[in-house]
C-alpha cells in the first residue's frame, strides 16, 4: 500500500472515530465503572485490587484498569479528569483495529480492498460506538485480531517454518503473546474465539498440522509468565473472590443463565448485524456469497473459519449483547473489501441479486431511522426541536442519498463519498446532538446545580433512590449512595460540613419524615429530572441541604 493509502484511511478513521470523544457525559454502567476503577488506583497508588468505591470488581481483569489509569497519569497528570482520559485506549485500539484490518486485506488481495475494509471497519456503528467508550471491548478485538493475523500466517504458510525465541518476532510468539495480553483484558473470550478458529480449520482441511506449529509448551509458558504475576498478586489480596466472581459469575452466568437481564433466542445478532455492521451492512449478501464461492482459498477458508464458529457460538449463548460479536467484524470487513474489488458481478445476476436488493432495501431503511434519530430525540430528551437537530438531520438524508448512489455503483469512489457524509454525521450526532440530550445525564445536571451553591467547600453528595456508577465518577470517589434514612443520618452527623443530600422522587417523603424527626430543618435548593437510561425510568431528583441555623 502507498503513502496516499494510508492517509485516505486514517483521516477517515480519525474523523470517524473521534468527534464525541471529550462531549459525551460518562456513560452508565459499565463505562462509570470501569473509569471510576480506574480513577481509584490512581487515588490509592493499589495497581493490584480493583475497586469500585469499597466495594471490589472482580468481573473482568486487571488490564483495562492499568491502561485507563496509565492514559489518565499521561495524559492529565492524575485521576481528577474527565471520562476523556479514560476513553483513549479504546479510541487507540479501535484506530489500531482500522490499521490491521487494512494491512491484512491488502496482503490478501490488493491496496484497494484493504482501503475498502479499512475504511468498512471504521465506518461500522459497532466501532464508532466503542471507540467511544471506557470499556474492554474494542482493546479485546485489538488484541484479537493481532493474534489472528500471526494464526493466520502460521496457518496459511506452511512452508516456512518459525522457530518461537529466535530470529525477529515470529508468528507463533506474537500469537502468544497476544493471546496472553487478550487475557489480562477480558478473560478467555480470546481463547474462544482463536480456539474455535483453529478447531474449524483443522476439521476443513482434515489435518492437524496447525496444531503442531502452534508451539503449545512455550506458548503456555508465555502466558502463565504474562498473567500469573497479576493473578497470584490478586489472590493473596482476595483469596479465590477473584475467581469467583469473574468466572462464575460474569462468564459461566452469561452462558448459561442469561445474566445481567440480556438474554435473547438465537437469531438476535443476525438481526443486529444491519444496524452494528451499518452502513456497509448492506454488502453482507455479497459478502457471504463471494466467501462461499471463493472457499478453496485457504486466505478465504481462514476468514470464514474465524467468522462463522463464532458468530455461532454467541448466537447460543444466553446473554446477548450487541458487542459480543465484534471480534468476527474485522474478518467481514476484510471478506467485504475483497468483494467489492473482486466479485461484485456474484450478485448482479439470480438469487444472489434478490437476496442483495432485500439488504439493500433493509440498510436504506435503517438509514432513515437513523437520520430522523436526532429530531425523535431532541424532541424527547431536549424538550423540542432545534436547529442542530434540524442540521443532523439534513445530513442524515444526505447520508441516504449517497448510500443509494452507492449500492447502485458498487465502487472504492462511491464507498469514499459514502464515508465523508458518514463521518459528518457522526460529528453531528456524537460530538453535538448526544451531548445536548440533558435529560440522559442526570450526573451532570446533578454537579452544576450543586456546584453553583455558595459557602459550599469541601462539599459531599449523599444520594439516595438513584445509584447509577455515573454518579460517583462525576461527583468523587466519597460519594454516598444511601438511602433516605442513611441520608438524613449523614445530614444529622456531619451538621459542621456541607452535605448535599439528592433525593429521587419516591423516597422523598420518607427523607424529609426522618430530618423531622431529627429536628433538622432541610431547604430545597433544586430539581433535576431525567431519564434513568438504564432502566427506561423516569427520574426526579431534589436537591437538600441544611437551612441556615
Amino acid at each position: 500500500m502507498l503513502i496516499r493509502h494510508w492517509i485516505i484511511v486514517l483521516s477517515i478513521a480519525l474523523i470517524a472515530l473521534m468527534p464525541g470523544i471529550f462531549q459525551i457525559p460518562v456513560m452508565d454502567r459499565d463505562e462509570a465503572r470501569y473509569a471510576q476503577a480506574s480513577r481509584q488506583m490512581l487515588e490509592t497508588g493499589d495497581l493490584v485490587d480493583i475497586r469500585f468505591q469499597n466495594l471490589p470488581r472482580y468481573v473482568k481483569p486487571i488490564g483495562i484498569y492499568w491502561l485507563q489509569a496509565a492514559s489518565a497519569k499521561i495524559l492529565a497528570g492524575g485521576p481528577q479528569v474527565g471520562i476523556w482520559a479514560y476513553r483513549f485506549p479504546s479510541l487507540l485500539a479501535a484506530i489500531s483495529i482500522v490499521a490491521m484490518t487494512t494491512w491484512l486485506s491488502a496482503q490478501l488481495g490488493s491496496a484497494e480492498s484493504g482501503v475498502v475494509s479499512g475504511i468498512v471497519i471504521a465506518l461500522a456503528l459497532i466501532t464508532s460506538v466503542e471507540a467511544r467508550t471506557a470499556k474492554t471491548d474494542a482493546l479485546l478485538v485489538a488484541t484479537i485480531l493481532a493474534a489472528q493475523i500471526a494464526l493466520h500466517r502460521i496457518a496459511t504458510r506452511p512452508k516456512k517454518p518459525e522457530r518461537f525465541f529466535t530470529g525477529r518476532l515470529r508468528s507463533p510468539l506474537a500469537f502468544w503473546m497476544f493471546h496472553g495480553i487478550g487475557l489480562l483484558i477480558k478473560g478467555p473470550i480470546i481463547t474462544l474465539v482463536l480456539g474455535t478458529t483453529i478447531t474449524f480449520w483443522c476439521l476443513w482441511n482434515n489435518n492437524r498440522e496447525l496444531l503442531q506449529r502452534l508451539y503449545w509448551i512455550s506458548g503456555i509458558v508465555l502466558n502463565v509468565v504474562i498473567v500469573a504475576p497479576w493473578i497470584i498478586a490478586i489472590s493473596m489480596n482476595s483469596g479465590t473472590s477473584f475467581l469467583e466472581e469473574s468466572i462464575g459469575h460474569a462468564l459461566l452466568g452469561k452462558i448459561t443463565r442469561g445474566d445481567d437481564h440480556h438474554g435473547a433466542p438465537p437469531g438476535y445478532h443476525m438481526l443486529l448485524f444491519f444496524l452494528v455492521f451499518w452502513p456497509c451492512s448492506a454488502l453482507g449478501a455479497g459478502t457471504a456469497i463471494f466467501a462461499w464461492t471463493r472457499r478453496i482459498s485457504p486466505d478465504i477458508r481462514f476468514l470464514i473459519c474465524w467468522i462463522g464458529p463464532t458468530f455461532v457460538v454467541f448466537e447460543l449463548v444466553v446473554t446477548k449483547l450487541p458487542h459480543y460479536t465484534f471480534p468476527t467484524y474485522p474478518a467481514i470487513a476484510i471478506l467485504t473489501g475483497l468483494f467489492l474489488t473482486t466479485g461484485t458481478n456474484l450478485v448482479s445476476v439470480g438469487k444472489g441479486f434478490i437476496v442483495q436488493k432485500l439488504f439493500n432495501f433493509i440498510v436504506i431503511l435503517v438509514s432513515i431511522l437513523l437520520a430522523i434519530f436526532p429530531i425523535i430525540a431532541e424532541i424527547y430528551l431536549a424538550g423540542g426541536v432545534t436547529f442542530l437537530s434540524i442540521s443532523a438531520f439534513s445530513a442524515g438524508i444526505i447520508l441516504v442519498i449517497l448510500m443509494v448512489r452507492f449500492l447502485i455503483e458498487l465502487s472504492l469512489q462511491r464507498l469514499i463519498h459514502l464515508a465523508v457524509s458518514v463521518c459528518i454525521f457522526y460529528t453531528l450526532i456524537f460530538a453535538l446532538v448526544i451531548p445536548s440530550l440533558n435529560r440522559l445525564w442526570i450526573a451532570q445536571s446533578l454537579y452544576k446545580l450543586v456546584f453553583k451553591e455558595r459557602n459550599c467547600k469541601n462539599r459531599q453528595l449523599v444520594i439516595a433512590g438513584f445509584s447509577e456508577p455515573s454518579i460517583v465518577f462525576v461527583h468523587g470517589t466519597n460519594t454516598k449512595l444511601s438511602n433516605a434514612e442513611g441520608a438524613a443520618d449523614l445530614l444529622y452527623n456531619k451538621q459542621s460540613t456541607c452535605i448535599i443530600a439528592a433525593i429521587e422522587h419516591n423516597q422523598q417523603e420518607e427523607f424529609l419524615a426522618a430530618t423531622a424527626a431529627r429536628f433538622m430543618q432541610v431547604k430545597s435548593i433544586g430539581e433535576v429530572c431525567g431519564l434513568n437510561y438504564s432502566h427506561g425510568d423516569k427520574v426526579n431528583i431534589t436537591v437538600y441541604r441544611l437551612a441556615e441555623q
